[in-house]
């Protein structure tokens, strides 16, 4: 359930003038709702806003960051929501199971300082990102409506497979059995009291993708410094295996979703470009045989 929260800036983007109401569709995040009678909405950068003429407060739905698991709601539940803006929601009530992939309490504490209470659902998505959604007002005006409101969107909500602006499948292919490697270093040299003096780093990752759908990661790290006839080393290695798939992101772009045997995930954006491949915009490269092969055995 995790999100950020600007209150006096979302009052700030929403006008009600030409507002949608109805249903909303967005494929490329494979997420359908409707906005409940006697509301409007309106779509902003950190999601779906949703306000009503006679009615206090909003209502928000808010896409995940990373596909979430029932359980890793909860958890996050249960941690409340807490920023350096004013704004801390701790979890006041008992934590309901609506569905089976939705999770939703009360929330109470304070937004950007001001007494806030929220009715709050965390949804998971079987194809990939789901979505926060916030029925907020002031501590007066909340009332046992305002969670009626989030279970009236959470009831219309229809998950679907997300539109891609290319072809997963094909992406999938070609990413089996790959090893992806980055590779960073520097180094410099100068005159010295004892002769000549430098330093440096190296920064290695490589991320081995295995057609049986698991991975193995590798990380090094080689901090150097030191004179002509002294040198220290700092070294670090580590190493993490999980399942990897790809998945339409947020924007419609293929990404990359690492999940780890600890239970937390990475996600990176795929692009290639100039027959190059990029994942978040940083250069890896791909390759598949001889000593630059995946270790899958």
């Amino acid at each position: 359930m995790k999100s950020c929260l600007t209150f006096l800036a979302l009052l700030a983007t929403i006008s009600l003038a030409a507002q949608a109401t109805g249903r909303v569709d967005y494929k490329h995040l494979g997420l359908s709702f409707t906005v409940p009678a006697g509301w409007m909405g309106q779509e902003a950068e950190m999601g779906y806003l949703i306000a009503s003429n006679t009615i206090p407060g909003l209502l928000m739905l808010l896409p995940h960051d990373q596909p979430y698991s029932l359980q890793q709601l909860k958890e996050q539940a249960q941690a409340g929501l807490s920023e350096a803006n004013g704004t801390n929601l701790q979890l006041s009530g008992p934590l309901t199971e609506l569905s089976k992939n939705a999770v939703g309490g009360t929330f109470t504490g304070t937004l950007e300082w001001q007494p806030a209470k929220a009715y709050i659902i965390g949804m998971s998505n079987p194809h990939g990102y789901g979505i926060t959604i916030l029925s907020i007002t002031t501590s007066e005006q909340y009332s046992d409506q305002y969670p009626e409101y989030a279970k009236s969107i959470m009831k219309s909500v229809t998950f679907i497979k997300p539109e891609s602006k290319e072809d997963i499948n094909e992406w999938k292919d070609w990413m089996k059995n790959v090893k992806l490697t980055y590779m960073e270093s520097y180094s410099s040299v100068s005159p010295g009291a004892d002769g000549m003096t430098g330093g440096g780093y190296s920064l290695s990752r490589e991320l081995d993708l295995c057609g049986a759908g698991y991975f193995n990661y590798y990380g090094s790290s080689n901090i150097s410094t030191g004179s002509d006839s002294a040198s220290a080393y700092n070294n670090s290695n580590s190493k993490g295996n999980g399942s990897w798939d790809i998945r339409v992101g947020p924007a419609g772009d293929p990404e990359l979703v690492l999940q780890f045997n600890d239970g937390s995930t990475s996600s990176y954006t795929l692009t290639y470009k100039d027959q190059k491949l990029y994942l978040n915009g940083t250069r890896y490269f791909r390759t598949t045989q001889g000593e630059y092969a995946p270790s899958c055995n």
